[in-house]
């Protein structure tokens, strides 16, 4: 059902600020975006912008109202799904439970149609369905040559729970994890042509029963000792020298958030 992730939605109270940082950090090209009407996802309307930089594309959100908006200038908001026909995916998912936001998916401002689901029915995370325009093709941005986005990771209370709503619900396979960075634990769980990736911080009690929270994304390169000079010409720095192999094989090498304005993210090298 899921194609691929077409992309990461971030929350801003500065919009400009954003946008400048996507096109300095990754050398990002502004591909579009404009006012936003009220709506399920972004109920005070505002205005947003679409970066893209090689094939990933990322939607930076400025609401109106802006009390809901983290302290950092980049706050992870929602991962929009690309499927081949939105009306089949969404009477496949309501077969299975799953409720949406509205009625009916919008149009953005690329002729995609966009259906949000109901957050309720999602752990409390913003999900998107996105059937593409019929003469749309991929991001073609430039910059940092990134191949795809590989995930989202979420932080979760209760892991074998997390894995479970996955498999059961998504049909998910889970491939692997272990231990975590942050001391506690993770799992890999791939379902269609996507992935996620759930972790129990060593401290799990902050985090509500059945919620799952955005935490970071990983950015799929070529070789990531290769890209590493060009994104510290940038102005961005890493939490290492060089990159760690994680349960399933992938290489990861985490941006020090200081440089990647608060957000979490991360460089990823898939397994031969």
């Amino acid at each position: 059902m899921f194609d691929k992730i077409q992309h990461i939605g971030y929350l801003t109270s500065d919009l400009d600020a954003a946008v400048s940082w996507f096109e300095r950090s990754f050398g990002a090209v502004n591909a579009g975006g404009g006012p936003l009407s009220p709506s399920y996802a972004v109920p005070s309307g505002g205005r947003n912008a679409y970066l893209r930089f090689g094939q990933a594309e990322a939607e930076i959100i400025e609401p109106e109202d802006k009390s809901g908006v983290g302290s950092k200038i980049l706050d992870m908001h929602h991962v929009g799904y690309v499927v081949e026909s939105i009306e089949q995916a969404a009477d496949d998912l309501r077969a299975r439970g799953f409720g949406f936001g509205s009625d009916e998916p919008f149009v953005n401002v690329f002729g995609h149609q966009v259906f949000y689901l109901d957050a309720e029915t999602t752990n409390g995370t913003l999900v998107h369905l996105t059937q593409l325009a019929p003469a749309a093709s991929g991001p073609d941005g430039e910059g940092l040559e990134v191949e795809r986005i590989v995930h989202a990771g979420y932080l979760v209370r209760d892991l074998e729970a997390a894995i479970d709503w996955y498999v059961q619900r998504l049909s998910g396979v889970h491939v692997g994890g272990g231990a975590s960075r942050r001391g506690g634990r993770n799992a890999f769980v791939n379902f269609g042509q996507v992935q996620v990736e759930l972790i129990e911080p060593g401290d799990p009690s902050a985090i509500p029963e059945g919620v799952h929270e955005m935490d970071h994304v990983g950015y799929v390169v070529g070789d990531i000792p290769t890209c590493m000079p060009e994104c510290q010409h940038r102005g961005l720095s890493f939490i290492a020298d060089a990159p760690a192999t994680n349960s399933i094989g992938q290489q990861v090498l985490y941006f020090d958030t200081d440089t990647s304005l608060g957000s979490r993210m991360h460089l990823t090298r898939l397994p031969d």
